[in-house]
């Protein structure tokens, strides 16, 4: 029941990667300063054009356009939607699917804003010119696997091994140098440094819920490190969680779950052992189980079958 939105993301891309390919020769008189420039019908449309945006009031775009890609090779989409895999695949699995995708579309969004404001106040040809592609939401899928990850190895160029913080401070320096210095291709360095910054912006905003469940599985490692027993009370109030977090996934699945929620179940498992547990009855299917020393590892235990279904 586990819904995978970096994989649906990539399908989506590339349907969209071939609908351009299709309509590559539909062309649209952009005109421009008495100009007409002729530009095929997906971009004029779902690109980003700032001049669009604002003149005709094309507000999707700051959407839209992170779905596009250059149709002149495969190596833009290419590269992208492998970074996105890559990424992207163990964020969702940590956060959940609902979480995630929330995350990626407003990088995506926050980087299409950031390329929309620099190109409204510099007044430059990139006030003209169509923005596309998913690199601005997949820098911010950078940062959020170098903060959640920050010690897992990435092969940088495919040959050399960094840290995926290391990693994340070279493509940031590196983006904010280009960007400074003028750039030297036709590449938004600006679209990945609003990437970035907008996923920073989104941890410092959530930062009190990821601190207090970090601060409790920190707790959770040292109590199992010492061997210091929990009491065991009944939580009345946890209990009813537990319940509602079990009905949600069998009944709607993980996308069901509120980032609470799915917070809540990785601190569980780093508290408890579920390798013991070998009672096979449905989760508080007795009001015994409310008493039960082993309903916290119960909980996991059912919680990471419903997952795998």
């Amino acid at each position: 029941m586990y819904k995978n939105w970096a994989v649906t993301l990539i399908i989506a891309n590339g349907i969209i990667f071939l609908i351009q390919l299709l309509l590559s020769n539909t062309l649209v008189p952009y005109t421009v300063a008495n100009n007409v420039l002729p530009l095929d019908i997906v971009t004029y449309y779902l690109g980003l054009i700032p001049y669009l945006v604002v003149d005709k009031f094309y507000l999707w775009q700051l959407f839209s356009y992170m779905f596009l890609h250059s149709t002149s090779g495969f190596a833009h989409i290419v590269f992208n939607m492998y970074a996105l895999y890559i990424f992207g695949m163990p964020v969702e699995r940590l956060w959940g699917s609902k979480k995630f995708i929330i995350y990626y579309l407003t990088c995506g969004v926050g980087a299409g804003t950031a390329i929309f404001i620099i190109a409204l106040l510099s007044g430059k040809t990139g006030y003209y010119i169509p923005t596309i592609g998913a690199s601005g939401a997949v820098f911010g899928l950078l940062l959020a696997f170098g903060i959640l990850f920050p010690d897992v190895e990435i092969l940088l160029f495919f040959i050399i091994p960094v840290k995926a913080r290391t990693l994340v401070i070279i493509y940031g320096a590196l983006e904010l140098f280009l960007e400074l210095s003028g750039g030297f291709d036709n590449i938004s360095h600006i679209g990945h440094l609003g990437g970035l910054a907008t996923g920073i912006l989104y941890f410092i905003i959530t930062r009190k819920h990821a601190i207090r469940y970090k601060t409790r599985g920190f707790v959770a490692l040292q109590k199992k490190k010492t061997n210091i027993p929990a009491e065991h009370v009944v939580d009345k109030k946890e209990i009813e969680l537990q319940k509602t977090i079990v009905q949600k996934l069998y009944k709607q699945g993980e996308q069901a779950l509120t980032d609470d929620e799915v917070q809540y179940i990785r601190y569980k498992e780093i508290m408890v052992e579920t390798n013991t547990v070998d009672c096979n009855m449905s989760i508080f299917e007795s009001d015994n189980c409310e008493n039960c020393i082993d309903r916290d590892a119960c909980f996991v235990k059912i919680v990471n079958d419903l997952l795998k279904q």
